[in-house]
């Protein structure tokens, strides 16, 4: 179902709200990644918006994805950029098929929100994890779901969602948000301990992409600081969890 999304949602890392996106969580996993030349595995990995850069870095990327439209752009993205990924074709249940060796690190970023039974597939990315090794996770937030329809306009929609943790936001495509409360205990129901999380897209839904660079630096500052202090990260639209292999 995402293959003729494959060059919008490609596209969306060039808005002011992708990039922002993009770059506080290259940021955070700056902070906790083994170095390179560690094997990552980009689980739903689309585009390759995260692991073109990760390859860039000197990681050995493996980036797995169900939708030919989506490999077919991050094989020529990553051929622009010059970095090698090793590209699967596959559904996430069958990430077993990937291992040994386990990777060091995991990304599945915008990717459980999608999928029915997320604690299977955490668990299955449990069974490919080396022992410590980091999982990214970027997921939609329950608790903030009904303020980007109630700040533009779509007043009904935001009433839904108060009582309703389905929305299809802007890919059009229905997914599921979930607290942080659940996804501690999914992660801990599936051999991971989360270590740290921040809440991303507070002020970015509704920013222009023509930005000058001083005010994009502006807006991310804004974003980072906010996004890691209570209580304004429990209400973002998104949030970044990092957990590890326990």
């Amino acid at each position: 179902m995402f293959d003729e999304k494959a060059r919008w949602f490609d596209g969306h890392y060039a808005s002011t709200r992708g990039r922002i996106r993009l770059q506080l969580i290259l940021e955070r996993l700056t902070d906790v990644l083994p170095p390179p030349p560690a094997r990552v595995l980009d689980a739903g990995g689309g585009s390759g918006a995260f692991a073109i850069p990760l390859a860039a870095r000197g990681y050995d990327v493996t980036l797995l994805d169900d939708s030919w439209g989506m490999l077919d752009v991050a094989r020529e993205r990553s051929a622009e950029a010059g970095v090698t990924l090793t590209l699967v074709k596959d559904p996430l249940e069958q990430v077993t098929t990937l291992a040994p060796p386990r990777f060091a690190a995991i990304c599945c970023h915008a990717v459980l929100l999608y999928v029915t039974d997320p604690r299977s597939v955490l668990a299955k990315l449990r069974s490919v994890a080396a022992p410590g090794a980091v999982l990214s996770l970027l997921e939609k937030n329950r608790d903030g779901l009904m303020w980007r329809p109630g700040l533009t306009g779509e007043y009904a929609e935001a009433i839904r969602v108060l009582d309703d943790p389905v929305a299809s936001g802007n890919l059009g495509i229905p997914n599921r948000s979930r607290t942080i409360s659940e996804w501690r205990e999914l992660l801990e129901d599936t051999g991971w301990a989360l270590e740290s999380w921040a809440g991303i897209r507070l002020f970015s839904d509704a920013a222009p992409d023509d930005l000058s660079p001083d005010r994009f630096q502006e807006l991310l500052d804004l974003e980072r600081e906010a996004g890691r202090r209570d209580p304004y990260r429990s209400v973002a639209r998104l949030f970044h969890v990092l957990a590890r292999a326990a």
